[in-house]
This record gives C-alpha cells, sequence and structure tokens, in this order.
C-alpha cells in the first residue's frame, strides 16, 4: 500500500473513485453522485491545482486508488488556523486494514507541515457509529450537533461536528 498526495494525473482515477463512494455511501457525504457526474476532466483536475489550500491523499494498491482522503483550509484571515477533513472512503474490502487511519495521519501530517494549521474539524453523518468510533480513535471529538444537516427525499440526516487541535 502506498499513500500519497494526489495530483492533476490522478483526476480520472479519483473521479472514479469519487463516484464509486457516492454511489455506495450516498448518506455519508454531502455530494450527490448525479452531481458529481456531470463534472468534465477539467474541473476534477482543478481540485488539485492550490495544494496548500486543498486537496486528496490517496491510498493506493497496486497503483490503484482504493482510499481517499480530503483536506480544505479556512479562507478569511481570522479563521486560516484551521482546515477540514472531507471525503474520506475506503473501499470495503480495504477497510479494517489500517488504509483509513493511514490516510487521515498523511492528512494531518501535511497540514501540521503548513505550520499554521492548528485545528482540524469535520463533520461525520450521527448514524455512523463505525466512523464516529474512527474519528474519536484518531483524536477528534465532537463540539456539537447539527440536525437535519444532510436531507436526502423525505429523510434528514444529523451531523456531529468534530475537531481537533494539532500541537
Amino acid at each position: 500500500m502506498e499513500i500519497r498526495q494526489l495530483g492533476p494525473e490522478d483526476a480520472e482515477a479519483f473521479a472514479a473513485i469519487r463516484l464509486e463512494a457516492l454511489q455506495n455511501e450516498p448518506n455519508a457525504f454531502g455530494a450527490t453522485y448525479e452531481d458529481e457526474k456531470k463534472r468534465t476532466l477539467a474541473e476534477w483536475k482543478e481540485r488539485f491545482t492550490a495544494p496548500r489550500e486543498s486537496g486528496y491523499f490517496g491510498a493506493l494498491v497496486n497503483g490503484e486508488i482504493v482510499g481517499t482522503i480530503g483536506y480544505f483550509r479556512q479562507k478569511g484571515k481570522k479563521v486560516r488556523h484551521k482546515a477540514a477533513i472531507v471525503s474520506m472512503y475506503v473501499r470495503e474490502a480495504h477497510r479494517g486494514s489500517g488504509m483509513a487511519a493511514g490516510l487521515m495521519n498523511a492528512a494531518l501530517a501535511y497540514l501540521r507541515e503548513l505550520g499554521d494549521v492548528d485545528q482540524v474539524q469535520l463533520a461525520v453523518v450521527a448514524s455512523n457509529p463505525a466512523a464516529v468510533r474512527f474519528y474519536e480513535k484518531m483524536g477528534f471529538a465532537v463540539y456539537g450537533l447539527e440536525k437535519r444537516a444532510l436531507k436526502a427525499g423525505d429523510t434528514y440526516f444529523d451531523e456531529l461536528l468534530m475537531n481537533l487541535f494539532l500541537e
């Protein structure tokens, strides 16, 4: 297994696993498969053009991306010290292998290296206890609950808001 930061050259492979994630775990993400599948290759590549601001890490097995994690930094002067973790996904066949922890550790190490990020936040669907336990194991703590954060059809999903303070 290799974990590395993804670049524009990975856009097609990233798009494929992102669409897979949205199909397999539709309630875990704010985006929808229907919206994301409309993106052009150029739009997918744009996601990798400013790595100090936002980007993705991928876990690769035999050269194929089988897991991803994204991050983005807040833009305003008073919130530049915060970053968010987004789009965490590991193919089912690789869950329980330590791949998710490897991805999270890579993203957190990168954010630490930037030197001016001291808080990392994420939101996780409250009805996904395995994901909540994973984030807690990685050092994140719940600081809030957003009721009805996501809506799919007539069903609402609450999200737990979690953060981790970097030392």
